[in-house]
């Protein structure tokens, strides 16, 4: 069994308590934490996961509960007498110091010896490919320099846990996808537990070994990215995690784990069900666009074929989503890739056929 390097039980915040202006943060959120874990908070601005990160860091008081880093309190504890460090979105280096002395600062103010330091400033520099820039300033290197500098300072002290909030959100797109890879590479070699916030759902599902999916201050699902993304538990988390249609329905029978949902008066669609519905249900249905397949052939492969037409095309590059239409109010966004020669296999006004395994349909847990 994994060893828990945080555990958070029960913890609220309420910000200006007893005043009209009183603002619940985080309601009574439980989750454990492993040690030598990548764990992201993921969700949209404003649903707890910064404050949640300053609980653990010590910038901001519980209002109740307890969180307890390798079964110890440390919810009374000054920021300082936390074995945790914080990498911000906006480094905060100092501008006068050379990126030596930034990632010394921190071992100086422990006291630690001087050869102690300079071996200690040698091996995190080394871990973060800055060898050579050592005697830089903040202001002669890029935005992605800066950010390994600013986590060499906070690996210096060789924390237990390191807190990331969103700091990856000030580089560009190429930078910011190199530098996922090297967070996650990086995490593997020290061996420390990693608490990552985001908002990006697309840098949670490459980096993390487990996600906690958060809303309106509440923890609505943890798990791998894979359940996470094949398996929410609610619309809210099958939303927000990448695309995916919504097709409301009432349960007519159910077999085993597969149920057969009437959409509309002429439509019937058999999906994968957790468990735990019955006939007369009212159920929401998801799919992933990826998971439907487009022809023009009338031939079935793997499941029903349904009969539509493309309304709408959004082209990205690599892939398009096409709008179709399969009549009775049912439209699906489905997804497809340029030819070899780039152009699209269909376009807008096309008839064609929808496949989808039953196994792909799914029905969300609440």
């Amino acid at each position: 069994m994994a060893t828990a390097a945080i555990n958070i039980h029960g913890v609220s915040k309420v910000y200006n308590p007893g005043s009209p202006q009183a603002v619940q943060a985080l309601d009574t959120v439980s989750l454990t934490i492993h040690d030598n874990e990548f764990f992201t908070l993921l969700g949209p601005s404003g649903c707890g996961k910064t404050t949640l990160l300053r609980l653990i860091a010590g910038f901001e008081q519980v209002t109740g509960g307890e969180i307890l880093l390798f079964e110890e309190g440390i919810e009374n504890l000054e920021p300082s007498q936390r074995p945790v460090n914080t990498v911000f979105q906006h480094y905060a280096l100092f501008p006068h110091m050379t990126v030596a002395q930034n990632v010394a600062y921190g071992l100086e103010r422990l006291k630690k010896p001087k050869d102690e330091i300079r071996l200690t400033v040698d091996r995190v520099l080394s871990l973060v490919k800055l060898t050579e820039l050592a005697n830089r300033r903040p202001s002669q290197m890029s935005g992605g320099q800066q950010q390994r500098v600013a986590l060499a300072r906070a690996l210096a002290p060789s924390p237990k846990v390191l807190l990331l909030d969103e700091p990856l959100s000030a580089l560009d797109l190429k930078l910011r996808q190199a530098m996922r890879e090297e967070l996650k590479q990086l995490q593997k070699e020290t061996g420390i537990t990693f608490v990552f916030v985001t908002h990006d759902q697309e840098e949670a599902l490459a980096m993390s070994d487990r996600i906690a999916v958060m809303s309106n201050g509440e923890v609505q699902q943890i798990g791998s990215p894979t359940e996470i993304y094949e398996h929410p538990v609610n619309r809210f988390v099958a939303d927000f995690i990448g695309d995916t249609n919504f097709i409301d329905g009432e349960i007519i029978s159910v077999k085993d784990d597969l149920v057969s949902c009437r959409i509309s008066a002429n439509t019937v669609f058999e999906a994968e069900d957790s468990g735990n519905h019955k006939p007369g249900d009212q159920v929401t249905l998801f799919l992933r666009p990826e998971k439907i397949t487009l022809t023009s052939d009338a031939q079935i492969v793997n499941g029903e074929s349904h009969a539509g037409k493309v309304t709408n095309i959004i082209y990205l590059g690599n892939q398009a989503l096409l709008s179709v239409d399969l009549g009775n109010d049912i439209e699906l966004t489905a997804q497809t890739r340029p030819r070899e020669d780039g152009n699209l296999p269909f376009a807008v006004g096309d008839s064609l056929l929808v496949e989808f395994s039953k196994r792909a349909l799914r029905v969300l847990a609440k």
